[in-house]
């Protein structure tokens, strides 16, 4: 797939307005922005999708990549096969590149340096011994080259893994230091609550360091501003889910605010990798707690014994699922792709779950408002042959150490269709 034309697949997912106005006009800044390097890491919490999925040795999962983190972990759990899609190249050449490291690198040292510190002095030299030889030649042209402007300013793409790091970079990690330096300059330090050791010293850090940051003028300025939004991953349609939600009256720092704290004090900080990130833009690399599964060390050998069973494609969920055997896959992992969707490519992604999927498969999504679009946008027509778990999915909304998104939902395929 050329990268244009995967430019102007990301713009078909974006742009939901057919006539010329403010929203069209966002939509087209969004799909130039999103078709860039966005996420260095997934943002969804990957315990609440595999109790969710209830994953077995015959689970067939096909998931948006994104970051590509949960492809690993969901690894971890033995199903019979995953399928990581994304229109996002970027993306799917991280995880390509994640794959092909946990099965040739020699040993998890290396492998830690790489995605649990991000940077290293070994990292060029294991790229090219190890990892290169067995890229597929796009993955491979991928991590040897770079854009114009990133060529001049960094090098290769590779070179990520040396000098400032992979977690320095990207588009969401962008706006993270942007903001932690706004932060520092009224004398605010967000990083502090990561040598918290109870719930209650994360509360007092939350209110000395992160709270007065909400509360000043120029942060709940920037908060209205598209290009805010654009650098936390939100597109106009998932603002505007985000708004029916809001009370009147209040701004829309205050959404911000309220999932910020339940980040910051819902969890302890000692294993949430999600708040390490968010307040300190690293991973816990000396106790090595607060990481993603597959970044620890006796999960190691699992992951490099399981990764050939992950399958990378650069392609829409869609496109993949209308080319699939009927009954094949029998785990759906949406993200929140559905905040991005308008009615009729929704109700045409269901409407191949129902036909393409195995009786009893489960999908899972996150939106960015509390409710489920199924109840109010799917045609009944197709609706009728899901089960939604909602007591289920309220109990994991709750528990999802991520915090940034209202809610988290879990579908059935019905038996009898």
């Amino acid at each position: 797939m050329t990268a244009s034309f995967a430019q102007d697949e990301i713009r078909a997912a974006v742009e939901t307005e057919s006539v010329l106005s403010r929203r069209k006009l966002l939509q087209k800044l969004f799909a130039a922005w999103f078709s860039g390097f966005v996420y260095n890491q997934i943002w969804e919490d990957p315990r609440v999708d595999i109790e969710a999925l209830k994953i077995s040795r015959d689970s067939r999962i096909l998931t948006i990549s994104s970051g590509g983190c949960n492809a690993l972990n969901y690894l971890l759990e033995s199903p019979e096969s995953i399928t990581a899609v994304d229109l996002n190249e970027h993306h799917i050449r991280l995880l390509e590149l994640k794959k092909v490291a946990a099965i040739t690198l020699p040993d998890y040292d290396s492998f830690f340096e790489f995605f649990g510190f991000g940077r290293g002095s070994n990292t060029g030299t294991n790229y090219y011994r190890y990892i290169a030889p067995k890229l597929s030649k796009d993955a491979r042209n991928y991590w040897e080259s770079n854009s114009f402007w990133g060529n001049l300013i960094f090098g290769p793409r590779i070179t990520y893994f040396r000098d400032r790091g992979l977690y320095n970079h990207s588009r969401n990690a962008f706006f993270l230091r942007f903001f932690h330096r706004m932060a520092n300059l009224y004398g605010l330090y967000p990083e502090r609550i990561i040598n918290a050791k109870k719930l209650s010293e994360q509360e007092k850090i939350f209110e000395s360091e992160i709270l007065p940051f909400f509360n000043s003028s120029l942060i709940r300025l920037a908060g209205k501003l598209p290009v805010t939004t654009f650098g936390l991953g939100i597109p106009p349609q998932q603002l505007d889910e985000l708004r029916t939600e809001i009370q009147d009256g209040m701004p829309l720092t205050e959404i911000y605010l309220q999932r910020v704290r339940k980040l910051a004090c819902a969890f302890s900080i000692q294993d949430n990798y999600f708040a390490w990130q968010a307040f300190s833009r690293k991973y816990d690399t000396k106790n090595r707690l607060a990481i993603p599964e597959y970044l620890k060390k006796e999960n190691f050998g699992i992951l490099k014994n399981k990764s050939s069973g992950l399958t990378t494609i650069r392609a829409s969920f869609t496109d993949v699922l209308r080319s699939s055997k009927h009954g094949y896959f029998n785990r759906f992992v949406l993200l929140d792709a559905q905040d991005w969707m308008d009615d009729t490519a929704l109700n045409q992604l269901w409407s191949l779950i129902a036909d393409r999927g195995q009786a009893d498969s489960r999908i899972i999504f996150r939106t960015a408002g509390s409710k489920s679009p199924i109840e109010t946008r799917l045609d009944q027509s197709i609706r009728r042959y899901f089960i939604y778990e909602q007591a289920d999915s309220e109990r994991l909304t709750a528990r999802d150490r991520a915090a940034i998104y209202g809610g988290f939902h879990i579908y059935v395929l019905r038996k009898n269709r």
